[in-house]
């Protein structure tokens, strides 16, 4: 996996639309404390970033996309499981948590991608992860140190390196399913959650 080449390729799309991505990534933060918006806020945050790894526009109502009534309840059972988990790993010590949390890296970005239920989105980045330990450490490593100098940059900087960490993830996903088209071989969903009557998807 050429680590440079996809932060490069994550950057692009990021450069190119940084704004719209620092906008919706305020509205997460902001309307989260409303709890109930959590999970479908982190759904659109997702959804923006596997475009952006399709290299395809966003736009700022897209991270509203987790509200639609199939994502909501998709992007619940993800969240609500994945703290679950996490939390019981880190009551027994904080490295099981960290590994915790590479083994479901990749969770999100195919919760979008492949159209899943949460379960189906944590246990194939449990495969993808076992896997690909190496490279799946790699790419956590990676995404802490991005969003680690965004902390040091005084906090704004997590503006960008956050987005940019998620973009970053997604197209790691893309590599490692080894597939650009992205959709599981029983459906072809919408990123946006709604059914697409095409057989395949258009990809640039």
């Amino acid at each position: 996996m050429d680590y440079e080449s996809l932060l490069k390729d994550s950057w692009n799309p990021l450069k190119e639309n940084i704004v719209t991505y620092i906008v919706a990534l305020l509205i997460a933060v902001v309307g989260s404390i409303l709890i109930v918006t959590i999970a479908p806020l982190a759904y659109g945050i997702g959804y923006m970033a596997v475009k952006g790894a399709r290299k395809e526009a966003v736009e700022i109502n897209d991270v509203f996309v987790g509200f639609k009534s199939e994502n909501f309840l998709r992007s619940w059972i993800y969240v609500i499981i994945y703290a679950v988990i996490i939390a019981v790993a880190n009551s027994i010590h904080s490295i099981v948590g960290t590994v915790v949390g590479i083994l479901f890296i990749f969770a999100l970005p195919l919760l979008v991608i492949r159209g899943y239920g949460g379960v189906d989105a944590l246990k194939e980045s449990f495969e993808l992860v076992k896997d690909n330990p190496f490279e799946s450490l790699i790419i956590y490593v990676i995404n802490f140190v991005l969003i680690f100098i965004g902390i040091l940059l005084l906090g704004i900087g997590v503006l960008v390196t956050a987005p940019l960490g998620q973009i970053f993830v997604a197209n790691a996903t893309f590599d490692l399913i080894g597939d650009r088209n992205a959709s599981s071989p029983e459906q072809f969903v919408d990123l946006s959650g709604e059914e697409d009557d095409s057989s395949k998807w258009t990809v640039e």
